[in-house]
């Protein structure tokens, strides 16, 4: 019986370590300034768009002291294309996949600097590319 219990607390834990799940609203992390912002352990989240004009906004900061590098990768629901922008320092990259539920990783070698944050967006490809059911994922790695 403790041997059940130990794996069933087991498992709960290691699925709540890896990303957070939500249903967004407008309203939740819909700019800059409001951008969900990762901590380690959870560097990532599914989450729905729920309109058109519905924006995700999240960012990462390097606190580790010494300039590192990160994956960022978006899985689209099924039958939807979704896209992100990224914005380290001043420039910003614009990524998308072309294939409705397909994903796209980008990955940043070495040049995050301690303290810097990198900011990340995520919307729809086109005003009808949006679910209020079938969530998104996006990670980060570092």
């Amino acid at each position: 019986m403790k041997k059940k219990f130990l794996i069933v607390v087991l498992t709960l834990v290691l699925s709540l370590t890896g990303a957070s799940s939500a249903f967004a609203y407008d309203g939740w992390a819909d700019s800059k300034q409001t951008a969900y912002q990762f901590q380690f352990p959870v560097l990532g989240v599914s989450i729905v768009l729920n309109s058109a004009t519905d924006v995700d906004w999240y960012s990462y900061t390097n606190n580790t002291g010494s300039p590192h590098g990160l994956s960022a990768k978006l899985q689209s629901p099924p039958g939807l294309i979704y896209d992100f922008a990224m914005i380290v320092g001043g420039s910003t990259s614009y990524f998308s996949s072309d294939t409705p539920g397909g994903w796209v990783k980008v990955t940043i070698a070495g040049n995050i600097a301690p303290g810097e944050t990198v900011y990340f967006q995520v919307r729809g490809h086109t005003y009808s590319q949006f679910s209020t059911t079938a969530p998104y994922n996006f990670t980060i790695t570092t």
